[in-house]
């Protein structure tokens, strides 16, 4: 069968599209040895010349054939797929318009264009993973630092931190047009938002995405997900897996506490500030006092996350409440510190109404009951908050003599 006339499916492994599927389904008819891969790149791109995106539909077995082989195939070739690829998508994205509003568009094209559009992102996507994986490897050879970039480029051909962030922003380009036209109904498989958000956390899981120079990829990446959460319904699966990456990837913490408020402001999320907050009030405190790491990455999200965006996450500050009266020390802090930004940044003026003063008195006692917290660390912390309150001239408000002490 013409694969013009078979449905693309998304795999969840390469292998998958091995295998003959269901009635339809497009199946790879040969994984392509090394030495045919760049006549048949240069057949695919004459292809393209030709007919445009839709090229993909004929060739797919080429780029798969790549992507199968990546780790032996030349710098070159890798470096001239990635080029091609990122010519084809765009050419795509800036076709599609058109053709998402032409009323007169036939199942069979508009078939045809999906089937094109799901095997181009997923070409992409699995060559920008391949290259992230091939150069997480070349860094971890080299522990000492020295002749990393150099390595790193002379595998690749080219440096591909420099590479990653005009593929994201391709990719976002194309989120933000109304392909959802092009499934069934006008709802967009899963699969393909998986797809698409995926490749973002898998850059985050980088340590090194937390450097100055990669601050380009990391916006492009939030922006990239800020589109799949205001269009394409990703909050609770955002929530998930941000939640997932705190427990485990410590460099992370400040990368999604960025993201995190941009999505809040910029993009009228906040619900995902509720969202989040709320998965980990509900963390068992007992689980966090075994869990250091989870609690420590939980802990330094919510502590930037109070100095970002305090007025967004006090709304939530009922549900982590029960944390203060758990064994993890890391949790009290971060609770109260949250608090305390609240009180520097939010509660502060002379004008509050009864509400926010109620509000800002409950904080304010909290923290002073943790002032002798069994744990050296929280009493101490309790202090240092304190005193920036003080030096901060909030403490005016307050008529409490019990917190004397305190502060001087």
């Amino acid at each position: 069968m013409s694969p013009q006339l078979c449905e693309f499916h998304l795999p969840l492994t390469p292998e998958e599209l091995l295998k003959s599927g269901g009635v339809n389904q497009y199946v790879v008819q040969e994984v392509l040895p090394i030495r045919n891969l760049p006549s048949q790149l240069r057949a695919f791109q004459a292809a393209f010349r030709a007919q445009g995106p839709l090229a993909m539909l004929e060739h797919f077995d080429t780029v798969y054939s790549i992507l199968y082989h990546f780790r032996s195939i030349d710098p070159g070739l890798k470096e001239d797929t990635l080029e091609f690829l990122i010519k084809v998508v765009s050419r795509h994205s800036q076709e599609l318009p058109a053709i998402l509003n032409d009323a007169t568009l036939s199942v069979s094209d508009r078939s045809a264009h999906l089937n094109a559009l799901k095997m181009n992102c997923y070409a992409l996507i699995r060559l920008l993973e391949s290259f992230e994986t091939c150069q997480t490897s070349l860094m971890d050879l080299d522990v000492g630092g020295k002749g990393k970039k150099a390595r790193a480029k002379a595998a690749h051909g080219f440096d591909w931190e420099e590479e990653r962030q005009p593929v994201l922003q391709l990719l976002t380009q194309m989120l933000q047009l109304d392909i959802r036209h092009l499934w069934n109904h006008s709802i967009i498989e899963e699969e393909f938002v998986s797809l698409v958000t995926g490749c973002c956390y898998r850059l985050l899981e980088n340590p090194t995405i937390s450097h100055q120079k990669n601050r380009a990829t990391r916006e492009a990446i939030t922006h990239l997900l800020g589109v799949a959460l205001t269009r394409y319904n990703h909050l609770l699966s955002a929530t998930v897996k941000i939640i997932q990456m705190l427990q485990h990837f410590e460099h992370l913490a400040p990368v999604l506490v960025a993201a995190v408020s941009l999505w809040a402001t910029d993009y009228g999320m906040k619900s995902i500030v509720g969202e989040i907050v709320r998965e980990i009030g509900q963390k068992c405190p007992q689980e966090l006092s075994r869990d250091s790491s989870g609690a420590k990455g939980f802990a330094a999200f919510l502590t930037e996350l109070a100095e970002r965006v305090p007025a967004i996450l006090m709304s939530s500050m009922c549900i982590l409440v029960d944390h203060l009266d758990g064994e993890n020390y890391m949790m009290r802090n971060a609770v109260l510190a949250a608090m305390a930004e609240m009180v520097l940044q939010v509660l502060n003026g002379d004008q509050l109404e009864e509400a926010a003063r109620d509000t800002r008195d409950q904080f304010l006692d909290t923290m002073q009951a943790h002032s002798h917290d069994v744990n050296s660390f929280v009493r101490s912390r309790v202090l240092q908050l304190f005193t920036r309150i003080v030096q901060q001239k909030v403490i005016s408000l307050l008529h409490d003599k019990d917190m004397v002490p305190l502060y001087g």
